[in-house]
Formats: structure tokens, C-alpha cells, sequence
């Protein structure tokens, strides 16, 4: 028999499967705003799965079956947001890339104007920063839209790892 947290893995592990092949779809169909947005999917997946870990065992079995049962956390997302910026290292960074990220798929004319022309020379160089050191250490601090185009892949198979290394390294129950 299967416990909660057994329940909840394999729930991950398919949408997480789902959601790799639709980006894959995506990108070869040259749909980069979709592929951004799943990976923003996927990055609110992981910090909701670390908020989880972060809580007192009653706390934890309770959003455990609220998710695997469907049912709506009795947690805002105000609540989630300020677990997230206390976070630090990787996870930090995943927060911060993540709020950024979706910053750049409110753009629907990113075919005709480089979507990162909408954010800060801050923002920028944390995407910047965070690719360099997490994916691709010759990034271009100077880039455009093209230039990311290619890294994509590389940070949804990270941020994916990540998601299916976690019911591995960190304790669910």
C-alpha cells in the first residue's frame, strides 16, 4: 500500500512528465513564452514541495493529503511568498529566477520585441548570474532573447532533476 507521501511523489513525477514533453512540443514549435511559463509551473512546484518539508509534522501530512486528494491548502499565497524569500542558496535563487521568469510571459508580443527589453538591468543580471553559474558557465552577460532560446532546455532538465531529486535527498514525512 502505498503511503501519502508515496502518493504525492508519483503525482509529481507525472505532472513533472507531462510537463517536460509539452516544453519539448513547445520549443520545437518555437512557442518560448510556454516553455517559460511551464518552467514557471514547475519552479512554483518545487517551492510548494519546500514549503512542505519546512513545516511541523501535523502541518505537513495535512497539505501532503489535501494534494494528493485535490483538495484546496488552507495556506495563501502571500504565505508561500514569504516562506519563499526567507529561503536561501539554490532555492533562493529558484524563487527569485521564478519571479523574474514570469515577469517575462506577460510580454504576448515576444515574437516582435525581446521580452527581457521589459525588465531591469537588475533582473537581467540575476538571470544572468544564475545561468552562468548554474547552466552555462559561457553565457553572454549581453544577451537577448536569442541567446536564452538555446539555455532553455538546459534549465528545465535542472529545475526537473531538482523536482525528482527531492523525494530522494529531502524528507517528506
Amino acid at each position: 500500500m502505498k503511503t501519502p507521501q508515496d502518493e504525492l511523489k508519483s503525482i509529481v513525477e507525472k505532472r513533472l512528465s507531462e510537463n517536460w514533453k509539452s516544453f519539448r512540443i513547445l520549443y520545437k514549435l518555437k512557442h518560448y513564452d510556454n516553455c517559460i511559463s511551464i518552467m514557471c509551473q514547475e519552479l512554483d512546484q518545487y517551492i510548494k514541495l519546500l514549503y512542505i518539508i519546512k513545516q511541523p509534522y501535523d502541518k505537513k501530512e495535512q497539505l501532503i493529503n489535501c494534494s494528493i486528494n485535490s483538495k484546496k491548502w488552507d495556506v495563501l499565497d502571500k504565505d508561500i511568498d514569504l516562506f519563499a524569500k526567507s529561503l536561501t542558496g539554490w532555492d533562493s535563487s529558484i524563487y527569485e529566477f521564478r519571479n523574474i521568469f514570469n515577469k517575462l510571459t506577460i510580454n504576448y508580443n515576444y515574437l516582435l520585441r525581446d521580452p527581457l527589453n521589459g525588465i531591469n538591468e537588475s533582473e537581467k543580471e540575476t538571470i544572468y548570474k544564475y545561468i552562468n553559474e548554474y547552466h552555462d558557465k559561457g553565457f553572454i552577460r549581453n544577451y537577448s532573447l536569442v541567446e536564452l532560446v538555446p539555455v532553455l532546455p538546459m534549465i528545465f532538465d535542472s529545475i526537473s532533476d531538482n523536482i525528482k531529486g527531492f523525494f530522494v535527498e529531502r524528507k517528506l514525512s
